[in-house]
């Protein structure tokens, strides 16, 4: 799915935008600085009501009860200020909104940055979640259900920072939330692409361009229709095109990674793609050493395998990448240096 980040500024803004696409990073704030003064606003009216029902019935002949009561309500008070320790990072749907770009992009003069969205939350077992925002015209209501089933944390925090006054509706905003405000790190291959402002100007499309060399980002400049107030997107060519590739590396493959003799009986037509994934995972921008290559039993289907390659990351630290035989094929045939290439089956 295609998210979006409006970027831009005066020339320090531009610098540290540039800089955090560099490093591969994203800030995200808590609610304290986000531009709607009512974000995390929910009522406890009706969850407090419902407690004092109870209280009522009971707290008259057990004088404990209420100051149990209370505590409870101080716990309640605690639990909601979870809103103000979680990070978000405000995307939108849409890189063709006249006011997102007006509001967000230093009036049409900076860029918007196009994600994968699966690739941006997905990065080395990062707690990322994410949810679209509901537009209402009042305030969500806490209840006694919600509490109750706080475990889900994710749906209680969407309860709490994931409804917004329908005069935002326009922005079709989607959040990425992290458990801690702050830089946070992702894959670089969730950039997809970046979009310049109708009034960017030439010099800094030139700089980004130039500082961005070698990770196939496409680019685009935003136009006005003809006789509309409508955007339209024009591909521009890439000025520093080069054949040297960001974080690209062939990392050692482990002894014993790749065994075809280990293969199930069913499988040993498909013995070659263990090699073809182990060049392929090696090959993977994050990958330090392969550990293993095999067919996943939990993906695979008869006739359909589906192969993985485990990797180390960092100490202790692995990820597995899964590919079928079509997607392998596909990916090694675009492999440019191997000495010999194994054939197909």
């Amino acid at each position: 799915m295609k998210v979006f980040k409006y970027r831009g500024g005066d020339e320090c803004v531009f610098k540290r935008d540039l800089k955090s696409i560099e490093n591969d990073t994203f800030w995200a704030p808590t609610t304290e600085v986000l531009n709607d003064p009512c974000e995390g606003f929910v009522s406890s009216e009706n969850l407090f009501d419902q407690i004092s029902r109870v209280t009522n019935i009971t707290g008259k002949r057990d004088k404990e009860i209420n100051i149990s009561s209370d505590s409870f309500r101080e716990s309640i008070d605690d639990l909601i200020k979870i809103k103000d320790l979680v990070g978000i990072y405000s995307l939108s749907k849409s890189c063709t909104d006249e006011l997102l770009w007006a509001h967000y992009a230093n009036n049409h003069q900076g860029f918007c940055i196009e994600y994968d969205l699966k690739t941006l939350i997905s990065f080395q077992h990062n707690d990322y979640s994410k949810f679209d925002i509901e537009y209402r015209n009042y305030p969500p209501k806490l209840n006694l259900n919600d509490i109750i089933k706080s475990e889900d944390s994710i749906s209680f925090i969407r309860k709490l920072i994931g409804v917004k006054s329908k005069r935002w509706d326009y922005e079709k905003e989607i959040r990425v939330i992290t458990p801690e405000s702050g830089l946070q790190n992702y894959d670089y291959r969730a950039l997809k692409a970046i979009y310049f402002g109708l009034r960017m100007p030439k010099e800094q499309r030139l700089e980004l361009m130039k500082r961005l060399c070698g990770r196939s980002i496409k680019y685009y400049h935003i136009k006005l229709k003809d006789s509309s107030y409508q955007f339209t997107i024009e591909p521009l060519e890439d000025l520093y095109t080069t054949e040297e590739k960001y974080m690209y590396s062939i990392a050692p493959i482990d002894d014993y990674a790749v065994d075809p003799h280990t293969l199930d009986k069913k499988w040993v037509e498909f013995s070659s793609y263990l090699y073809k994934m182990a060049e392929i995972t090696r090959r993977e921008p994050y990958c330090n050493a392969v550990s293993n290559v095999d067919v996943s039993t939990d993906k695979s289907k008869l006739g359909k395998p589906v192969f993985f390659g485990q990797y180390e990351v960092s100490k202790f630290r692995y990820e597995n990448l899964y590919l079928t035989t079509e997607e392998i094929d596909e990916r090694y045939s675009r492999i440019s240096d191997l000495d010999v290439k194994v054939g197909n089956t």
